[in-house]
């Protein structure tokens, strides 16, 4: 969900193995959220993929139903106009995203913030603006009033009832920035449920693999190098019960004044992230945390980023393309250890995520 719902900007590969006698492998694919899933399973039982793709989209219906920001029938567009000093009563899964959106903010010391909307209709970048409109950097006054409507501190949640409430009009949220991961954590979930503990599931670049494929090796996840136009991977990632999300600023930007800005909006300025050519990868054991700190850490930068990463102890990678076109790349020692080595050369499949 991060712009369009689409969760990160780099190409994913995920690379599978034969071996014979092997179970069968049922793979599923759709829209939603404005990009795709892509699902492999596999267990013990038959894999029935008509009526387990019937579940799984009927279960990312109902997402896109609580929390999407194009629908203004959904949860999200609702409370966004609603009055402001009011408990508005909400869905367990949509208040648990929030909950979860108001503990990042904290952690990560508001960079994670999802009431930027108000920025992001300022930028040009809000659900619905058109990628080939240039755009024109805000005077000061305009952003000065943005700014004045963002901040996770005036948004609060219960969860029993489950319902939100704003401090003042103009309050929005936009959950794009870690709902796809939670999304992610549920199908993975749902797939246990109907007995399938062996699963990988992507929605718009954010992944999560559990259990093993069914040649007994963790599921495998390829990273592009960021800005590559030739498809080669900077690390291969073995996701065996963990998630690993990306944010890049090199597939979503704009032209303004001679210069790039990407869609990414620092809410500590207001501002627009100048575009330079970096990523950063986080892999951890949930979607939900992977999807919530890798656009935080992007907006960091590649040293207050990794210092935070060491700090907390996040296996993390950033990517950053330097003037004469090489690449800078630091991880930390969670990162290495689950991804050791880069390889050498492109992986024949892989699926895009944009």
């Amino acid at each position: 969900m991060k712009s369009h719902f689409a969760a990160a900007f780099l190409l994913l590969a995920l690379i599978t193995g034969k071996a014979a006698a092997q179970p069968p492998l049922a793979s599923l694919t759709g829209p939603t959220m404005g990009t795709t899933y892509h699902i492999k399973y596999w267990g013990d039982q038959p894999n029935d993929p008509p009526k387990v793709k019937a579940t799984i989209d009927e279960l990312l219906a109902e997402f896109d139903r609580q929390m999407s920001t194009y629908r203004d029938d959904s949860e999200l567009s609702q409370f966004n106009r609603a009055a402001a000093g009011e408990w508005f009563p909400v869905s367990a899964d949509t208040a648990r995203v929030v909950e979860e959106s108001l503990r990042y903010y904290r952690d990560t010391d508001g960079v994670l913030d999802v009431t930027v909307p108000p920025l992001l209709r300022l930028w040009n970048f809000s659900a619905g603006a058109k990628r080939d409109e240039p755009i024109v950097p805000p005077e000061p006054k305009a952003l000065l009033a943005a700014r004045r409507l963002v901040g996770s501190q005036h948004i609060h949640v219960q969860t029993e009832p489950p319902a939100l409430k704003k401090d003042f009009a103009g309050v929005e949220v936009d959950l794009s920035s870690i709902a796809p991961g939670y999304a992610v954590d549920l199908i993975i979930a749902k797939l246990q449920e109907l007995g399938f503990a062996n699963a990988m599931v992507e929605i718009g670049g954010e992944v999560r693999g559990v259990g093993l494929r069914p040649d007994g090796k963790p599921w495998r996840i390829g990273v592009e190098q960021v800005d590559a136009t030739d498809g080669t991977l900077a690390r291969i990632v073995p996701l065996h019960d963990m998630a690993l999300s990306t944010a890049g600023d090199y597939r979503n930007f704009r032209t303004a004044d001679g210069g790039r800005f990407t869609h990414i909006i620092d809410p500590r300025t207001g501002r627009a992230l100048p575009y330079v050519g970096a990523s950063v990868t986080v892999v951890a054991k949930t979607c939900t945390e992977a999807d919530a700190l890798d656009t935080p850490l992007l907006i960091m930068g590649p040293d207050d980023g990794y210092k935070w990463c060491v700090e907390h102890r996040i296996a993390a990678l950033f990517q950053t393309r330097t003037a004469d076109g090489g690449i800078v790349t630091k991880t930390t020692e969670w990162f290495d250890e689950l991804a050791p080595q880069a390889p050498t050369k492109p992986e024949p499949q892989r699926t895009s995520a944009e």
